[in-house]
């Protein structure tokens, strides 16, 4: 008997995302990836199953539902295209959590930020960096008690069709995290060519004066403390999960060439050195998915799981890499084609692996905390 033992609900919910990438997502994948957008019916189509707000609670007319069934949504999602399941991802775990973890009590404003998340609205991220480089390049203007926001951010996680934003505001005594509405008169969002991850809507938003109201404000910390961190522990946990469906992805796809493609009168699956290459592929596939529920599991029983977190995130990705590289090997000169899947793959492993810390931070993190 597997260690996992998803719910009834959770198997519910792993159903119909099956049922939606298997007839809607999948035929389009391709499509999706050459437009480098999202498509207005599939966006529907999340927005219908409740994936924009699925851990929004009920009473702001979302799902309710726990960081495990996200997982098990996202995990469905990327094994057909990775960049829907990232703005899944974003919208969950780092909009709708930072307005349900604010400093002060839910107003009517944040109740109705967590129903338009609830109803499908896309939402925008703006990492924070306390790197004073181009990529967050903005501050305050004040006029009496109104201040307005100008500048911009190259980096915005699900940018281009997001509604709103969450953007941080550093000052002289604090970093805040903001919630801003989409305003063509004061906002101008631009592309940002990725690597991997075309189709998640990765963008630059220039701000001129923007006006930031009172309750724009969501979390608030002091002294340079960075407020998003505690929104990186589950951010972690759904990218780890991400990972895996990309790793599955790429397991399907070279099992799937290895029995079709013939060398010297058999199929390629039965050479040895493919054979040691879909092992691989499969072994990394089992591993990351106990480490990304064991890591579910913890933040949904309340509990620190911020080291499994960072596990889960740091060897999924690394699997997610290696294994996409495989099943590219597997396939040969055509694996380094847009004709087959697997390209795409590794663009988005490797894009994917670098959304938080990068490898080496999360090692070293992970050693202080083993040493400490």
């Amino acid at each position: 008997m597997s260690i996992i033992r998803l719910s009834n609900e959770q198997n519910l919910v792993r159903g119909e995302v099956r049922k939606f990438v298997t007839g809607e997502l999948e035929p389009i994948a391709a499509d999706i990836e050459r437009d480098r957008a999202v498509s207005a019916h599939i966006l529907e189509g999340i927005a219908r199953m409740g994936l924009f707000g699925l851990i929004v609670p009920e009473q702001y007319g979302g799902a309710g539902l726990d960081i495990t069934s996200l997982c098990v949504a996202l995990e469905e999602l990327a094994k057909s295209c990775a960049s829907l399941a990232l703005m899944v991802a974003v919208n969950n775990c780092l909009v709708a959590q930072a307005i349900l973890k604010g400093d002060l009590d839910l107003g009517q404003v944040h109740r109705e930020y967590l129903k338009r998340l609830a109803g499908g609205a896309v939402c925008g991220y703006a990492p924070f960096t306390d790197v004073d480089t181009a990529v967050q390049s903005y501050g305050l203007e004040s006029e009496g008690d109104q201040h307005y926001l100008t500048g911009k951010c190259d980096v915005v996680l699900a940018g281009m069709l997001a509604e709103l934003f969450v953007v941080p505001v550093k000052t002289s005594e604090s970093i805040a995290l903001h919630l801003l509405v989409r305003d063509a008169s004061v906002m101008n969002t631009y592309p940002v060519r990725t690597m991997g991850m075309r189709s998640a809507g990765t963008c630059g938003v220039e701000l001129k004066r923007a006006p930031l109201a009172e309750q724009s404000c969501l979390l608030c910390g002091h002294d340079g403390h960075d407020v998003s961190l505690p929104l990186h522990g589950t951010a972690r946990i759904a990218y780890s999960a991400i990972a895996l469906g990309i790793t599955e992805a790429s397991l399907d796809a070279a099992a799937k060439y290895s029995k079709q493609r013939r060398q010297f009168g058999r199929a390629i699956c039965e050479f040895p050195m493919v054979r040691e290459m879909l092992a691989g592929i499969k072994t990394c596939v089992e591993e990351s998915r106990l480490l990304v529920y064991d890591a579910a599991s913890r933040a949904d029983a309340g509990e620190d799981h911020g080291a499994a977190a960072r596990i889960a995130f740091l060897r999924s990705c690394e699997g997610a890499v290696c294994s996409a590289l495989n099943a590219i090997q597997i396939h040969g000169g055509y694996g380094y084609t847009r004709d087959y899947p697997v390209e795409r793959h590794f663009r988005d492993a490797k894009s994917l692996q670098l959304l938080g810390e990068v490898p080496a931070d999360l090692k070293n993190k992970i050693a202080e905390e083993i040493l400490t």
